[in-house]
């Protein structure tokens, strides 16, 4: 009987330990794009507005990436991108003009590119300027230059593909996939 209590004790702790975990790796990462995209998307236009404040959302996220969650083959390939996101965030939520808020992307996109080229996000795509020279992240496969804006739109290419939406999926209110 003493056994039996002390197993549902046991029990009990481990489905509640996972009932209330964090997210695992891949969906803080995915929630990490989702603003990322909003700051690329800003670039791309030229602009400037809320990119800090949306730097300083990408940190905190930052903050809950667990790299203890990551198993197989890529697992060691990612235990410096918590902090490289971070170092590159903390300067992006710093900086004060477009100059340096593309510089801090750049840095910003190297580790989110490496996680979007070998995790393949439903949606995401990843593209590459030369002239640059960096990768960003995309939806789409209209290149979308964050680097240049409007005085290079369309320099680049996609170099890695992320996975496509099934095309018989519809979404609903809690759908994760990405708006195309």
């Amino acid at each position: 009987m003493k056994r039996s209590i002390i197993v549902l004790t046991m029990a009990m702790m481990v489905l509640s330990i996972s009932l209330f975990a964090d997210d695992s790796f891949d969906d803080t990462m995915n929630k990490i794009t989702v603003e990322y995209i909003k700051i690329k998307d800003t670039l791309v236009n030229d602009k400037t507005e809320n990119v800090n404040d949306i730097a300083k959302a990408i940190l905190y996220l930052t903050k809950k990436l667990d790299t203890s969650t990551v198993m197989g083959e890529h697992k060691d390939h990612f235990n410096s991108i918590p902090t490289n996101i971070s170092d590159a965030a903390t300067d992006l939520s710093k900086a004060s003009n477009i100059k340096s808020m593309r510089k801090a992307f750049n840095d910003l996109s190297k580790p989110m590119a490496m996680w979007a080229t070998m995790m393949k996000p439903v949606g995401i795509n990843v593209a590459y300027c030369s002239m640059n020279p960096g990768s960003w992240l995309q939806m789409g496969k209209e290149i979308r230059n964050p680097y240049y804006g409007a005085s290079m739109l369309k320099c680049g290419e996609i170099v890695s593909m992320g996975a496509e939406i099934a095309e018989n999926h519809v979404c609903d209110e809690n759908c994760d996939y990405p708006n195309m």
